[in-house]
């Protein structure tokens, strides 16, 4: 079973059994890893069973698959907000302090989600197809942010990569606390970050 094959609970009995089991693998992932975490532990937390469990999902991956997917959905509404919003702002490096303010809140909100789904790749060496899809929806936003603000300096493809790249890069791990050296305080580290992915973006 994959997320391609995966259909949504039409009644609202099966769609208040989904976002139970779901809130539970949510809550579970928070404190453990996706191998550590059981169906058993899921069903328990969810107050359901087991079957009920995998009668609607499979397994443990394909539960994960969907929580993931709705943070994908997040991420692309809010870059497609940010694309809307791109003439209000007067230079590269604000809008790029707003893409990592916004990046940081989804990757915390969704934060056992993006874990558990590194967790896959580090066994895998595998990229979800969704997570592409993420990072080239980035570095078209990139593109036009430098159409928008960058005209005269020639940047290129390289510049759109690389900061996408960084965007995703710095604000994950600052997430998974394996940046210690960065700001504490979200301002400061942000308005770097933004300064930062905006000079990538004239490579």
């Amino acid at each position: 079973m994959t997320i391609d094959t995966y259909k949504k609970p039409l009644q609202s009995r099966s769609i208040v059994t989904e976002q139970r089991f779901l809130d539970a693998l949510h809550e579970l992932l928070q404190e453990k890893s996706l191998g550590q975490v059981t169906i058993e532990e899921i069903a328990d937390k969810a107050q359901l069973t087991r079957g009920a469990f995998l009668k609607r999902f499979g397994s443990k991956k394909q539960a994960l698959l969907i929580l993931y997917e709705r943070y994908c959905d997040k991420v692309f509404a809010g870059m497609a907000e940010i694309t809307l919003n791109l003439p209000q702002h007067t230079q590269a490096a604000e809008v790029c302090y707003y893409m990592s303010k916004q990046a940081e809140a989804l990757q915390l909100l969704d934060f056992p989600a993006n874990r558990a789904m590194h967790e896959i790749f580090q066994e895998q060496l595998t990229i979800d197809p969704r997570t592409k899809d993420i990072f080239m929806a980035c570095v078209a936003l990139m593109r036009k942010i430098q159409a928008l603000f960058l005209p005269q300096t020639g940047a290129s493809d390289t510049g759109a990569f690389a900061a996408a790249q960084l965007l995703f890069t710095l604000d994950y791990n600052f997430v998974l606390k394996a940046m210690p050296g960065f700001p504490r305080d979200p301002e400061v580290r942000h308005r770097l970050i933004g300064r930062l992915v905006a000079h990538t973006l004239e490579i």
